[in-house]
Parts: C-alpha cells; sequence; structure tokens
C-alpha cells in the first residue's frame, strides 16, 4: 500500500493487483481510504457482504460502463480493452455487463513515487486496434486529493467511452441516515429509480435508512458553480466537495445504508493518437 501525507489529510492507494483485481474498476490510483485531521475517515467498500458487489472501495473509478472500447465489433473469445484494466475476454454475445467478471490480461503498468505526488501508467493494445495509454498522478494541496488525468489513444481505430468516480463515501462508517446531507447546486431534478430519498430545492436527504439499493439520475442545468457536489455530515461536522471543473456529460447517485456514491461523468472521444486531460479534485473539511 503506497501513502500520500501531509498536515491535514493521509491518503492510501492500492498498487495495481494489490487490492482490487477485478474488470470494473481503474486498477490505477486504486484510494483505499482517505483519513483527514487524523479524526475522520470518508472511504469504505462498495458492498459489506462477503462475495458481494464488484470489489469497489474508497474513490473508485470506472472507464467505460456503458460504452467499452470496441466491445461490438470484437468476435466471442477473443479481447477488448477496459481503459485502466487491460484486455477482458468476450465470452458471448451478450450485451456487455459491468456486473460480470471478465477473464483479464492485465495492462503493463508502471508505478512511480515522489514525496508529494503518485504516478501510475497503464498500457494496453487488442489485436482488432484499439489501444490506450493512462498516466493517473494523484498529489495533495493542504486539504484536496487531486487526481489528474491523460488519455491517449495508441491504437489505430478512434474511440468514444466515458469516466467516472465511483466514490464511496461513507465518514467513520457512519449509516446513512438523517445526519447526511448532499448538495448538488446544478440539480434540476432527481429522478429516483431505485429505493427512497428526499429531494429540498439542491440538496438530498435520507429520512430512513436505507433498506437496500438506491439509485438516481441526475438532470443537471448548465449554470456555473464552485463545485458539483458536497456531501455533509452532521453529527461529525465534516464533509467532502467534489471541485472538480469540467463539464460533466451527466450524474447519478448510488448508495446503501453504509454507502453514498455521487457519480460526475465525463465523456471522451479520441483519433489515433490525440490525447485527453482532465482532473477530479475533492476538498475535505470540518467544521
Amino acid at each position: 500500500m503506497r501513502v500520500l501525507k501531509n498536515n491535514r489529510l493521509k491518503v492510501e492507494i492500492a498498487a495495481p493487483k494489490e487490492v482490487y483485481n477485478g474488470s470494473r474498476f481503474d486498477w490505477t490510483g486504486f484510494i483505499t481510504q482517505i483519513t483527514l485531521d487524523d479524526a475522520v475517515t470518508f472511504c469504505v467498500p462498495e458492498r459489506l457482504e462477503k462475495g458481494a458487489g464488484t470489489g469497489g472501495m474508497g474513490l473508485s473509478n470506472e472507464f467505460g460502463i456503458d460504452q467499452p472500447l470496441g466491445y461490438e465489433v470484437t468476435d466471442q473469445g477473443q479481447q477488448f480493452p477496459k481503459i485502466g484494466v487491460g484486455l477482458l475476454t468476450k465470452p458471448d454475445e451478450k450485451d456487455y455487463d459491468f456486473f460480470y467478471h471478465y477473464d483479464v490480461t492485465p495492462a503493463e503498468f508502471q508505478v512511480s513515487q515522489t514525496s508529494s505526488s503518485l504516478t501510475m501508467d497503464a498500457e494496453a493494445h487488442s489485436d482488432n486496434g484499439y489501444g490506450f495509454h493512462l498516466t493517473k498522478a494523484i498529489s495533495l494541496s493542504e486539504d484536496q486529493v487531486i487526481i489528474h488525468y491523460t488519455l491517449k489513444n495508441t491504437g489505430d481505430v478512434a474511440f468514444k467511452t466515458n469516466e467516472y468516480a465511483h466514490n464511496f463515501i461513507g465518514m467513520n462508517h457512519e449509516t446513512v441516515n438523517e445526519n447526511y446531507q448532499l448538495t448538488i447546486p446544478k440539480m434540476n431534478q432527481l429522478n429516483v429509480a431505485v429505493g427512497t430519498m428526499k429531494q429540498t430545492n439542491k440538496e438530498v436527504a435520507w429520512p430512513v435508512v436505507p433498506d437496500g439499493d438506491f439509485y438516481a439520475q441526475i438532470d443537471m442545468n448548465e449554470e456555473n458553480t464552485s463545485y458539483n457536489w458536497e456531501l455533509y455530515h452532521k453529527q461529525l461536522k465534516a464533509g467532502v466537495r467534489d471541485l472538480t471543473c469540467f463539464t460533466p456529460e451527466k450524474m447519478a447517485l448510488w448508495g446503501r445504508d453504509h454507502v453514498v456514491s455521487p457519480e460526475v461523468f465525463i465523456a471522451i472521444a479520441l483519433s489515433p493518437g490525440e490525447t485527453k486531460t482532465w482532473e477530479r479534485r475533492y476538498q475535505f473539511y470540518r467544521n
């Protein structure tokens, strides 16, 4: 386990294959825990039950949850790239399913660390012309965690996909209840598909502890705001803000009784040889 630390934050980061070796989440920069002022922890597992879920934890991110590179043109038994993971084997002609555990040929990974940052590279190429090189650099600035992405299309085929951070957050492992408050400044409407949540203007709350999954898609407006979302715990008087500044493709919200996961998506379209850079920035605070 790698650790980045300053006078406010301690961030624990798993190297590729150290904690997670599944086919869904990006293996680079797998942030398993963030501790603020030696007092508040923020990261929890996707599921608490052994063997349940897909192995996510903390600030897990995923590329191509519904747009994997080249899946539709990959024959059964052949491989397609999953950015940040490697090459996955297509078992049949069914639609791609991010819940399914595909056989993985890991990407080529490199890890380097300085006193103030951690950088991970991943590269893979499939036989049908798709390829990627991903560089993720994680650094700290006072009370902020900064994740910088550089993605290059190293193949012969243009691709469109997306990326989001799942953000498995549960402060000090506190149960999700009336103490949690999620503020989404750009929210017009919370379209709840599963479970029960309460929307009041730009805020989401849980008057009753969830008895299973909750999930919603969020209708967002185009106004400029200083953050995408803020999750605050009234009893702990602590919270986290997503200060990411790119224009989101879309936003969703998932969780259970132990976790709240706001998900902000970015759209990606790259021709061969093209590179895209973006950044995710989180601020952790107490008051």
